[in-house]
This record gives structure tokens, sequence and C-alpha cells, in this order.
């Protein structure tokens, strides 16, 4: 069966990521536990303002206790913080986007976990040498985890876009970063590879 459609992770495959200077910010603003976030990206709080089950609000109040952050530490110093991280696309990545559908005519997708915060972020800056004001122009569809509620690796996180465009499992290829995620594709049926920012995407403009 011919691909059909390609499915990109968001972080560290489309965007560049530096998640130490999100634990660098925090540290300078006088946090005293920074490890318990940073060693545990799949912490209940994360797991939960990324699958939409609590606000930014309650997010930063439970971060803010677990890390020990000093009461005097306003929102916009939390989240400016917490977005250290978000670096930027590397050149062409979104204009390959645009190739793949318009040129090759592949269905695009984004499938990210991530939060509200950020996405926020990167609509407003690090898209600002684009002419767009969120990544949706780029894609068939964006499915974030905050919005569909359910993270990588779970499998209902692929069942939602197989189900909603209409697709088969092996008609699409997924690529992110993260090995537990490929593999959670893989054993869905998706044919998925294991991609990162730095990794050249010129191989997409083949034909499969």
């Amino acid at each position: 069966m011919s691909l059909k459609a390609l499915i990109f992770d968001l972080g560290n495959v489309l965007l560049r990521l530096n998640q130490s200077a999100t634990a660098e910010g925090f540290k300078s603003l006088g946090a005293t536990n920074f490890p318990t976030l940073s060693q545990h990206h799949n912490s209940q709080t994360i797991v939960e303002i990324e699958t939409g089950k609590i606000t930014p609000q309650e997010f930063r109040s439970a971060i803010r206790t677990s890390i020990g952050l000093p009461d005097t530490v306003t929102d916009t110093q939390f989240d400016a913080a917490w977005n250290a991280m978000l670096l930027d696309f590397p050149k062409g990545r979104l204009e390959l986007m645009s190739t793949l559908r318009k040129e090759y005519g592949y269905k695009v997708f984004l499938l990210s976990n991530t939060n509200a915060i950020h996405i926020e972020y990167i609509d407003r800056v690090c898209l600002k040498d684009y002419k767009e004001e969120s990544l949706d122009p780029f894609f068939d569809k964006v499915y974030y985890s905050h919005g569909i509620g359910y993270r990588k690796p779970s499998k209902e996180a692929f069942e939602i876009i197989l189900k909603d465009q209409g697709l088969q499992a092996e008609e699409c290829l997924f690529l992110d970063d993260m090995p537990e995620n490929v593999e959670a594709a893989k054993a869905c049926g998706l044919q998925a590879a294991q991609v990162d920012a730095e990794t050249d995407l010129s191989f997409l403009q083949l034909r499969f």
C-alpha cells in the first residue's frame, strides 16, 4: 500500500530545543529543587497539562511548589523560564511541510506532546519570521496532546488521527525523536522512523 500521510512530531524534530535552558531559567529565578522536574518529563503534573487535565495556572502553581520557586516570581517570569527550551525552526523545515503537501500530494499532520503555554509562545515568538500566526497553515491538521487529551506513546494519540482522517495505519509514516514513540507507532501498524531536528528530511521528497 502506498504512503499517503506523514505525521511529524514537533519538539526536536521540526523545532530545535534546549531543555537545559529551562533548567537554568528556573534556577536563576531561585528554584531550590529543580531536578524533580528536569528528571521527570513524564511527571504527573506535566502529563496533566499536556493532556489538558489542568489549566496553565494550575500547572504553574503545582510546579512552583515542587521546584521551590520563591513567591515573588511572577507568571511572566515563570513562563519565560518554561519556554526557554523552545529555540527555532531549522531553515527550510516548515517550508518542506508545504512542499510535501503541494508538490508531492501527501497529507501532512503534526502530533505533539505539548501544552498551551508552549504553543502560545511558539505562535508568537518562534514563528516571528513567518507570515503565519500559528502552525495550522503548514499542515493539513495539527494535533496537540492538550487538545486531544492523549500523549504519545499512548495508542489513542495515533488512533485519533487515523479515525479523524479516515486513514489506514500502514498508509502513514510517523517521524519522532523519541524511540518509545516510534515503537508505539509501529505497534499501532504505522510506518515509523526516528529523526531529530538535525536530520536531513529531503529523503521524504522521494516517492514511496
